[in-house]
């Protein structure tokens, strides 16, 4: 058998199956498993085919792949939308009982358990879904003791009764598999580790980055993917000191979320492509009054309404290039889960230290991923605040004119003008969304206008020069062929390397964190014979960027599905893009 497992359940929305999995997920992690999961919803309450997949291996899992190991099939869909991946070692487990009739084929084992019979028993049809658990746990060799933990902390809150009800109902499950099937030919016995995890998604790493970045205030409104950034606020940011509110709408999230920097705090909105339309004249208020501000867009499929519960990476042009006029801008985005915290961090540092607003890029396929890491991936002590040039009273007196009036955007060599938060003695002043001089009083003086603009782009210049804009590489440095890519499609080109090391195919990997500024790939792009872009969209967006940057032509890899790309499918299309030739 193979050396991971593939694990899913499947049903309608309003199911359970999120639940489910993460209880599944959860019990896995604490078994010192490493976790890698994804999503199939639909943008609807109820209704509709919905799965959760996860994949688990004692080693570091970072992609999903094209095998399906064990499946709880709760519709005749599910087996339909799975049985492709489905292979002559795998089982399907459902409820016979039930007014469907399962249509599995013969070489797949099914294994019929009376789900909701056997929830019954244990106190409420409603925890068929853990009989199943159960039932899993039985197949594939684990403890049904590792999902006690996960059942305490997902029914806790509604009491004893009703967690060792729970508990009960995993049990039967395991029972009810073991005393009527042998399922020994199958081969399934996980493996079980000391190590200690930590399980969390792109969201919720966004959200405690802001935490650890010293974010105090965050303003946002309810929209599928970026939803679980406010939802894992809620209640956390308070502990520090900060607030949480939902806005009526997005207009209102930005315009609340630069109230609170212009105070003083550091402050955050996150929404997805539609809300960040909808922010747009704002983020040019942002940038023109000099205000720091992290906005997180995680992408979803676009455009319009589109698809809201699945993946894209379609909004690159729109953060680069949104807005009327000319905004100076810095485009944030991480790699990976792990990266979405730390890229937060950095993202507040480059808000205050350039008075610039920030976008922290994520899309659905890192929002909506659970994946495992170690403790101290995540180390608070490694956190750096950097508030740039934030005056106090002591050293205001360098930046006032001959009246004693504080010029909140004085010109400078580095473009970076002194900030005094209000209650800063001698630091009042103003600052309008009209053109305005070092005072912040509007002007149309053509010289003025002039200074104030190229002032603001210079603190892009001046970031160019002092930051390092890097990529993370993988593969073979050596290798004459290199593959670029931003955003979340790393974790499948690193797990697509060995996949095409055994194929004798060696390619140099280039994963991308930064947009704009970003780093100069010339000489990388110029040393190679073969140049490959992946990246989910239609139309190769970072492709045009790195054509334009290096004057030269590339190959692409789009993929615009609504699904991630997956480590064996990249492998293919990379051995089949080096084999074409490069487009004219």
């Amino acid at each position: 058998m193979a050396e991971d497992l593939n694990w899913a359940i499947g049903g309608e929305a309003g199911d359970g199956i999120d639940s489910t999995g993460k209880i599944f997920a959860q019990a896995l992690s604490r078994a010192g498993r490493h976790v890698f999961t994804s999503k199939d919803f639909a943008s609807r309450i109820r209704g509709g085919y919905t799965a959760y997949k996860i994949r688990t291996s004692v080693d570091e899992v970072q992609s999903v792949v094209d095998r399906l190991d064990i499946l709880v099939a709760l519709t005749q869909r599910t087996i339909d939308e799975n049985v492709d991946e489905m292979h002559e070692g795998s089982a399907v487990i459902y409820d016979g009982e039930r007014s469907w009739e399962a249509e599995i084929p013969g070489e797949i084992t099914a294994v019929d358990v009376p789900l909701k019979s056997l929830a019954e028993e244990a106190g409420g049809a409603i925890m068929r879904n853990v009989v199943a658990l159960g039932a899993a746990c039985e197949i594939t060799g684990f403890d049904v003791e590792y999902l006690d933990e996960s059942l305490e902390k997902r029914f806790g809150g509604k009491g004893s009764k009703i967690v060792e009800n729970n508990k009960e109902a995993a049990r039967l499950g395991q029972e009810y598999v073991r005393e009527n099937y042998d399922l020994d030919h199958l081969g399934y016995e996980l493996e079980t580790t000391d190590e200690d995890y930590v399980l969390l998604n792109g969201d919720e790493a966004i959200g405690m980055g802001a935490i650890a970045a010293g974010c105090r205030f965050y303003a946002g409104y309810p929209i599928t993917p970026a939803t679980n950034v406010m939802e894992y606020l809620t209640g956390r940011i308070e502990q520090y000191g900060g607030h949480v509110v939902q806005a009526e709408d997005e207009l209102s999230a930005i315009n609340m979320a630069l109230g609170a920097a212009r105070a003083g705090a550091r402050s955050m909105t996150a929404t997805s492509g539609p809300g960040i339309d909808l922010m747009t004249e704002t983020f040019g208020l942002v940038a023109t009054s000099e205000t720091p501000l992290v906005i997180v867009d995680v992408m979803r499929s676009g455009p319009s309404t589109g698809m809201p519960t699945k993946q894209e990476q379609g909004d690159l042009n729109m953060l680069l290039y949104g807005g009327h006029g000319e905004i100076p801008r810095f485009v944030v985005a991480p790699t990976t889960i792990a990266e979405c915290f730390w890229k937060t961090v950095e993202a507040f540092n480059y808000a205050e230290k350039y008075q610039t607003p920030v976008y922290v890029v994520a899309d659905l396929a890192l929002a909506v991923t659970e994946q495992t890491f170690p403790p101290e991936t995540f180390d608070m002590d490694e956190v750096e605040i950097d508030r740039g040039k934030l005056v106090d009273q002591d050293g205001v007196d360098e930046w006032l004119d001959e009246k004693g009036r504080f010029r909140a955007h004085a010109v400078t060599d580095d473009g970076i003008s002194p900030r005094a938060i209000p209650g800063t003695i001698d630091g009042a002043h103003m600052s309008t969304g009209l053109e305005h001089d070092e005072l912040g009083r509007r002007t149309e003086d053509e010289d003025e206008r002039v200074e104030q603009v190229d002032k603001r782009n210079r603190k892009v210049e001046t970031a160019s020069e002092r930051e390092e804009w890097d990529y993370r590489e993988f593969g073979d440095p050596d290798a004459d062929r290199l593959v670029l890519s931003w955003g979340s499609n790393e974790g499948a080109l690193v797990e697509a390397l060995d996949l095409l090391e055994e194929r004798d195919v060696t390619v140099r990997v280039l994963s991308v964190p930064y947009i704009f500024p970003r780093p100069d790939l010339t000489e990388e792009i110029e040393a190679a014979e073969d140049v490959i872009v992946v990246e989910c969209n239609a139309t190769g967006q970072f492709a045009d960027l790195i054509e334009r940057d290096a004057l030269t032509r590339v190959k692409r890899v789009n993929k615009y599905t609504g699904v991630r790309f997956k480590a064996d499918e990249l492998a293919d299309e990379i051995e089949e893009k080096l084999a074409a030739e490069v487009p004219a």
